[in-house]
């Protein structure tokens, strides 16, 4: 009878070990599968982030940005010392970008972000380079992120932003100009200083938009986003008047680890811009762009995304083609 009781026993003390392992195991499993989903793992897709096209998720998360280009057939004007005009040639422009970005979730439908960057430009011959000068252009944003609606495949947020950019130019053959003509009015104490504000050239450009991003994710191994932002904003030149502005794009994303297990992504992006945040000489843009990233990991992200687009002239009809490519690190935050 004893014995019998102290099988009994064992085998109870058995039901409820297996019992308590088992439920710890499964609850393990669905902690670790929450701690698995980011933001940008929504709808069952990992949505590759852009730096063309913003994503509507609400989420903590740190992204960098370091890019590289080149803006080829550029028309360049061949000036002499009396600043006429006398030839033109073509030349290529080099230039680099490095930008920051930080995203705080407040709550499950607000954001709040916060970007810096910069970038520099200078032409790759004498010509390019005296006829152009050399520019940087310094940038700083602060915006928010509302979720609107969102469904178990799609999401809707509404956006403000507010940017601002500082461009800084030194243009030596204007600089050579002013100090000759200085000179020959006979003003030759002060031609150098006096030719100060030809060498060095500063604008302001700031500006207020509001509008709408969306997501949506048909299927696990394809995704879409899109925005759409629109307001004023200031231009460089300070005898110029405030003007409006729209900016919209949408990307494309494609994950082959659903499908075939090998975690890496592609991404194609559009955008369109009225007015250039980069110099008002530019005017509307179009870009277009292709990406590839690693996602084998739903917090990390790290990919390399070129675009391409096509630049107006001041001198001339043509157009400037510019390439870049960036590389995009981003870390989302449980």
């Amino acid at each position: 009878m004893l014995k019998g009781r102290r099988q009994v026993s064992l085998l109870v003390v058995a039901y409820f070990l297996v019992t308590l392992v088992d439920g710890s195991v499964a609850s393990a499993r669905a902690q670790e599968s929450s701690a698995d989903s980011s933001a940008r793992d929504f709808g069952g897709h990992l949505f590759i982030p852009s730096t063309v096209v913003p994503d509507p998720f609400i989420s903590t998360m740190f992204m960098t940005t370091t890019g590289f280009g080149t803006a080829i057939n550029l028309v360049v004007p061949i000036y002499n010392l009396d600043g006429e005009k006398i030839a033109q040639t073509s030349s290529d422009i080099t230039f680099m970008q490095l930008e920051f970005g930080y995203q705080q979730a407040v709550s499950r439908r607000v954001a709040l972000r916060a970007s810096v960057g910069g970038s520099a430009r200078i032409g790759t011959n004498a010509a390019s380079i005296l006829a152009e000068g050399i520019s940087a252009l310094f940038g700083y944003g602060f915006g928010t992120t509302v979720s609107v609606v969102r469904g178990s495949a799609w999401q809707l947020s509404a956006t403000g932003d507010l940017r601002a950019n500082t461009l800084s130019g030194v243009f030596p053959l204007s600089y050579v100009q002013a100090v000759l003509a200085s000179v020959a009015a006979g003003d030759t104490a002060g031609a150098l200083t006096g030719a100060e504000d030809s060498l060095l050239t500063t604008g302001n450009n700031l500006r207020v938009l509001g509008g709408v991003r969306a997501a949506y994710t048909p299927a696990p191994w394809i995704g879409f986003t899109g925005f759409l932002e629109t307001g004023v904003g200031e231009k460089y030149r300070r005898d110029s008047g405030n003007t409006s502005v729209t900016n919209f794009g949408v990307t494309t994303s494609f994950d082959f680890n659903p499908l075939t297990q090998v975690p890496i992504g592609l991404l194609g992006v559009f955008r369109y811009e009225s007015l250039s945040e980069k110099d008002d000489d530019i005017g509307s843009t179009q870009s277009y762009g292709l990406g590839i990233s690693y996602t084998g990991r739903r917090f990390f992200s790290i990919g390399l995304e070129n675009t391409w687009n096509q630049l107006a002239q001041a001198q001339t009809d043509e157009k400037i083609d510019a390439v870049q490519s960036r590389i995009v690190l981003r870390y989302d935050f449980k």
